[in-house]
């Protein structure tokens, strides 16, 4: 589980919007073609979820006309699409999860501009294995879906956070009020502790809970007594170690959990509720951390383990009709990456996903029995017209000989040695990139740049030893890390070693600025997006120190401001900006919480002072990342241009 502040993460999503500091003109013939591109490569995909209906006749897609939110219904067999939900309530809404109920059933998470969260529910009438129409009902607010209870009539499990705890309801939608059945005497946990996180079973009966207590600042998990009905403690330890619970067995003594409490790799566990112990690791990965367990849809199983190796994910199953089916999958497909997102429940049919880094998603519809695999759906299907660049993995050893693991990719197409556009992903803790689809990458490859991608120490995945390396090394080991990537590269012969940037977002941005300040030997230009310019002063943010273990939290990763004050001036771009001899280009949203815009006109106006050679740009609406298209189109415009100029290249 991510121990780590979470509002620190890379958020790459969409963007764009024009500034008043940079405008770009429309008459430029390289501009508009820049524009098109991104266009394509940062709109919405055309579906972004599907998920298969519990008795396999139909497939509910969700997916984006640009503008609206739709819930799609497709049929299995006729593959016949019917249109469920589109903008169907008083405000536009965003539908952001969806489940199914039953057969005919669908309940949807969305966000309803003016209101928030809530919870639709949309009724099928289906005849004969034909959709005849639909009934859409608005249910509660604030609250979220938690289990489907896929063998209960009518009636499945939401939650309720309330300061960072769940209260949970069984909701039943065959009655008319569902306001009431929210009221104190309907909680299903009323006498457990204040719990954040739940394990329910497939008739609601909840036995765990887990999280950070407040009490005794430490994480803890909860288990109820059969007999005596009362809430004992079954473990507890610090915040960093992941103890995660994933299904309890059903004579409520065993309990499977992923940790790292005694390994520094996250594994599979059987853990004995009774003496509070291990009893044996079930499944490991002597490599990489364990990523997640993968649950059975009624909660009654465990079905197998995911992780990233390689760059890409995997999934390895323990039953063996499971292990029977991801071999047949294999021996059908000839697509990389295949894996299974969901099945019916008789597990006759079954959605299978392929992904790469050059294809963002494919959907296929697998028939077990006859060992048909029917593509039905693709995420990105525009982006064909372009020759996307796969996306290759580099070795390097780091300044003390630690082992790197970065990614490159290559624009296709090119006869000389490409520049090279060095992308370190924000955090710095647990977070990590891929080797699957990421659209920035991409987009910068399909203009003619190499990209590379270096998971540094505090990178997730590696072990808690390698992600507890990057602690407090802004601007230290982690931009050793991401040179080696570069040392790598450059000794290989795969770049050209005199046209090379760094670029990146959050903490990406503050190493971009870092590295340009220390190493204007490599780089040739930087450019930030929501970068951190000055250390200390983000201990003034109130989101981020707003309680007194978010301070600890934020004191672990960057360091103390109180005792250490000098050393984080030291590793601030704002206070070693007199050494940019390099071109810089500073973003950032104007509505960034995260990372407060006071970093921004810190870093501008220092800058100025010393008459640095920069070009900014202040996007209107955005936050600590992208929310409007228009923002990255108009954002990544002005970037190739400025990378273009600093390294020298012609325009597109």
């Amino acid at each position: 589980m991510n121990k780590y502040l979470t509002f620190l993460l890379i958020i790459m999503a969409s963007f764009y919007t024009y500034s008043n500091e940079a405008r770009i003109s429309s008459e430029d013939s390289s501009f508009k073609k820049t524009q098109e591109i991104a266009n394509s490569f940062f709109k919405s995909y055309q579906v972004n979820d599907v998920k298969l209906s519990p008795n396999g006749e139909f497939i509910a897609l969700m997916q984006g006309t640009g503008k609206l939110s739709q819930l799609v219904l497709l049929n299995t067999q006729t593959f016949k699409k019917s249109l469920i939900i589109e903008d169907e309530f008083d405000d536009p809404i965003s539908i952001t999860d969806f489940h199914w109920i039953d057969n005919t059933t669908i309940i949807l998470e969305a966000y309803i501009k003016g209101k928030g969260k809530a919870l639709l529910l949309s009724k099928l009438v289906i005849d004969n294995s034909e959709f005849k129409r639909v009934k859409n009902k608005y249910l509660l607010e604030d609250v979220f879906l938690v289990n489907t209870l896929p063998y209960v009539k009518d009636k499945f499990i939401i939650g309720k956070w309330n300061e960072g705890k769940t209260s949970l309801y069984r909701l039943d939608i065959s009655k008319k009020s569902f306001g009431a059945q929210l009221r104190s005497k309907y909680k299903l946990n009323k006498r457990a502790p204040n719990a954040t996180y739940w394990l329910t079973n497939s008739n609601g009966s909840i036995n765990v809970g887990y999280g950070f207590d407040e009490s005794n600042s430490k994480n803890r998990v909860w288990l109820k007594d059969l007999k005596s009905k009362r809430w004992k403690v079954i473990w507890e330890g610090e915040e960093e170690i992941t103890f995660k619970p994933v299904l309890l067995s059903k004579d409520n003594k065993t309990l499977y959990v992923l940790s790292n409490e005694h390994d520094d790799l996250v594994a599979l566990y059987e853990y004995d509720l009774v003496n509070k112990t291990y009893i044996k690791k079930i499944y490991e990965n002597t490599n990489v951390d364990l990523n997640s367990a993968i649950v059975s849809t009624d909660k009654n199983n465990l079905l197998g383990v995911s992780f990233i190796e390689n760059g890409f994910i995997k999934r390895t199953y323990f039953s063996e009709i499971d292990k029977i089916l991801d071999g047949a999958l294999k021996l059908v497909i000839d697509e990389s990456k295949p894996y299974i997102v969901d099945f019916n429940l008789e597990k006759t049919i079954a959605i299978v996903e392929t992904s790469s880094s050059t294809d963002p998603g494919t959907y296929n519809l697998f028939k077990i029995d006859t060992m048909d695999l029917i593509k039905f759906s693709s995420k990105a299907p525009w982006l064909k017209k372009y020759d996307l660049a796969t996306t290759k993995m580099i070795k390097s050893k780091s300044i003390d000989g630690q082992s790197i693991e970065s990614y490159l990719t290559l624009p296709e197409l090119i006869d000389t040695l490409p520049p090279l556009i060095v992308l370190p992903h924000g955090g710095p803790i647990s977070v990590r990139d891929t080797r699957h689809f990421n659209s920035h990458v991409q987009f910068l490859a399909s203009l003619g740049y190499a990209v590379l991608q270096p998971n540094y120490r505090g990178s997730s995945g590696y072990g808690k030893n390698f992600q507890d390396q990057g602690l407090q090394q802004w601007g230290r080991i982690i931009e050793d890390d991401i040179q080696s990537g570069i040392n790598e590269v450059v000794k290989k012969g795969l770049i050209d070693p005199n046209k090379i940037c760094i670029y990146g977002i959050s903490y990406g941005g503050y190493s971009a600025l870092i590295s340009a300040i220390n190493r204007p030997d490599i780089y040739k230009c930087a450019a930030s997006y929501a970068g951190v310019t000055d250390l200390p002063l983000l201990f003034n943010n109130v989101e981020l120190t707003k309680s007194e273990r978010l301070n600890k939290l934020l004191t672990k990763i960057v360091g103390d401001p109180k005792t250490e004050l000098n050393v984080l001036m030291e590793y601030s771009p704002v206070y070693k900006a007199k050494k940019i001899t390099v071109p810089i280009f500073l973003a950032q949203g104007d509505k960034d919480t995260i990372v407060d815009i006071e970093h921004y006109y810190r870093m501008k106006k220092i800058m100025d002072i010393y008459g640095i050679n920069y070009e900014s740009m202040l996007l209107e609406g955005e936050a600590h990342g992208f929310k409007y298209l228009s923002s990255i189109i108009s954002f990544y415009t002005k970037l190739d241009l400025f990378f273009r100029n600093s390294l020298e290249l012609d325009a597109i």
